[in-house]
């Protein structure tokens, strides 16, 4: 009954994923690869993210003068960035809610 109890649990299974049904052995039933390099794709995607708005952030305190305008272009971009971190945050969490269940379009 605990078993039954865990399994019902269980968030996200990789049991059922798309792209895992054809793997038959070794370390990769393990281990969804399809996952890693979505995490991977994704965290990469959030640093350039990051440095590419530090950047411009770097310039509009460097170029524009101390005025309501350099305040909004600053607040602009702060929110610009939150907007891509829920975005990027969603993409992920949908996208691998869809494979788990098996959903995913072949």
């Amino acid at each position: 009954m605990l078993r039954e109890m865990a399994n019902d649990l269980t968030v996200m299974s990789f049991e059922y994923a798309v792209g895992s049904q054809h793997v038959s052995a070794g370390i990769v039933r393990w281990i969804n690869v399809e996952a890693i390099q979505l995490l991977a794709h994704h965290a990469s995607a959030v640093v350039a993210a990051v440095v590419l708005f530090w950047f411009v952030g770097w310039l509009v305190r460097r170029m524009l003068h101390d005025s309501v305008m350099k305040r909004a272009v600053l607040l602009l971009d702060e929110l610009v960035l939150l907007c891509i971190f829920a975005y990027f945050a969603y993409e992920l969490v949908f996208v691998l809610y869809l494979r788990t269940r098996g959903l995913w379009p072949s």
